[in-house]
């Protein structure tokens, strides 16, 4: 039997997510809710309901945790844009501490001494921050590879504040080396600390030049009226 910090979380995920009663796939999404049993699995459902809430808001919404065409399972969300369908993967990035922790699972100080000499310019910080944006890339490649079907356009949604990611990280970083492998994701939305802390605000904006689908995404972005301020291309 759940405590009672779990029944909470679920109770407030099922009232935030009550404006997306009658949308196709409802019902997947409230069995999510319900298997919620830790803090990192509120966050990443919250984040989900968030996003798609906003897809909604700009009345592209199709279906909640639709089936994948590729395999057996389901993505978060799918919108219609343009007669085209489009798969969106949410992702909610882990806490501070649970990362570091995680990290620390994958380096251990003789690893750390050796990269030290090799480039002696850098520090014991460099080095774990270094480690701790290639498992986000590595993870994120791992997800899109699962969720984002290569024959349809996608959209990976990134909710780092909690983990204290920011932009520039994403864009000099994470962006153009998932960009580069997973060419189906014709657009990162990014909401981080440095437009508030929460979903809902104006978005930054990744645009994959690498991607088949990076006109539709252009439209698209001219569609939500995402401002060229907030809109960024990875690459030289």
């Amino acid at each position: 039997m759940k405590d009672n910090r779990y029944l909470q979380f679920q109770a407030t995920l099922e009232k935030n997510s009550i404006g997306l009663a009658y949308v196709k796939g409802y019902d997947r999404l409230i069995s999510l809710i319900r298997d919620v049993a830790d803090w990192d699995g509120f966050q990443a459902i919250s984040a989900q309901i968030k996003t798609t809430s906003w897809f909604k808001d700009k009345e592209i919404l199709k279906e909640i945790e639709p089936p994948l065409p590729h395999r057996e399972g389901y993505a978060d969300i799918l919108i219609s844009f343009s007669q085209q369908d489009i798969y969106c993967e949410v992702s909610s990035l882990e806490s501070p501490f649970k990362s570091i922790e995680a990290t620390r699972q994958d380096i251990n100080n003789a690893k750390i001494e050796i990269k030290l000499q090799k480039r002696p310019y850098l520090t014991k910080q460099d080095i774990e921050h270094e480690i701790k944006n290639d498992r986000i890339i590595r993870n994120l490649l791992i997800k899109t590879n699962k969720q984002l079907p290569i024959n349809h356009p996608g959209i990976l949604a990134l909710e780092t504040g909690r983990a204290m990611v920011y932009l520039l990280e994403v864009k000099k970083e994470i962006a153009k080396k998932l960009f580069n492998k997973r060419p189906q994701v014709m657009l990162i939305m990014l909401w981080s600390l440095e437009r508030g802390s929460d979903i809902g605000e104006a978005p930054f904006w990744f645009v994959n030049p690498k991607s088949q689908y990076q006109n539709i995404g252009q439209e698209l972005l001219k569609y939500l009226g995402a401002s060229p301020s907030l809109i960024f291309t990875p690459f030289p």
